[in-house]
């Protein structure tokens, strides 16, 4: 089962519990009965560089727009996306 990182939203948040309980109350459906929920403090990435045009953040790339959004507030920022297994439905489909 293969991964994938979906639905990325940029969260302001004062910790990583209400990051995550602010992702959440988006009520974004998945596909996958088991989704894990990924979360990243920009501030407390290693090599992020604020300036930068793209950063890596995890498993995603986050682009200019993205960055300009996360300038806003920095020190509250939060990236999160979900890791899903997109082939999910053609498993159930395959097995029927």
């Amino acid at each position: 089962m293969l991964k994938h990182p979906t639905n990325t939203r940029i969260i302001f948040a004062d910790s990583i519990d209400e990051a995550r309980r602010k992702y959440r109350d988006l009520k974004i459906k998945s596909k996958d009965p088991t989704p894990v929920l990924t979360c990243f403090k920009v501030t407390e990435i290693e090599d992020f560089d604020l300036s930068a045009g793209f950063n890596l953040v995890g498993e995603i790339s986050v682009s200019p727009p993205i960055m300009e959004e996360i300038r806003q507030d920095p020190a509250r920022a939060y990236v999160l996306y979900m890791m899903e297994d997109t082939d999910h439905e053609k498993k159930i489909t395959k097995s029927n």
